[in-house]
């Protein structure tokens, strides 16, 4: 059985892991990472629980964390998410591994005040998790920009397209 150290995973990450009790990859993980990790695309399927949002997760933290500074309004990795409900739940998965990589999360959705998500935006952060609505929105707004996204991911393209 692999580990998340001999997929390539560091071991800060690694060790970020097992604190949550997160020791062994789950197949989808141990499929896509290496290949996640190198900067390919990857197209994964999974049920809900199989570990698919650690298996992005894990990839974009490792290719940001050593990245160009933070910018206003300009972050470097894009995760699209069709509710808030799932745009909250990959943020709560990734943020205390962004955490230790020094890299800020944000989300974006509708349904709420914008302030708090254009204040975010403009202190600068990295890794932006979004529902479509609300981020078209501020990108008309002018509040954000996608012009320095290096990473994409779209969870849930299915319900999305």
């Amino acid at each position: 059985m692999p580990s998340f150290s001999s997929l390539g995973v560091p071991e800060n990450l690694v060790a970020s892991l097992a604190v949550r009790g997160i020791t062994e990859p789950f197949p989808i993980q141990t499929a896509s990472l290496p290949d996640t990790l190198a900067g390919r695309d990857v197209l994964g399927r999974g049920r809900t629980g199989s570990g698919k949002t650690l298996a992005f997760a894990l990839p974009i933290v490792t290719r940001l964390k050593d990245g160009s500074a933070r910018r206003p309004r300009r972050p470097r990795a894009l995760i699209l998410a069709p509710t808030r409900e799932l745009a909250t739940q990959i943020a709560a998965t990734l943020e205390p591994l962004a955490d230790v990589a020094g890299l800020r999360v944000t989300t974006i959705f509708g349904g709420v005040n914008q302030h708090r998500q254009t204040v975010a935006l403009d202190a600068g952060v990295d890794i932006v998790v979004a529902c479509p609505g609300r981020l078209e929105d501020l990108m008309g707004q002018k509040c954000l920009t996608l012009d320095g996204i290096e990473i994409t991911v779209l969870d849930e393209a299915d319900h999305m397209a």
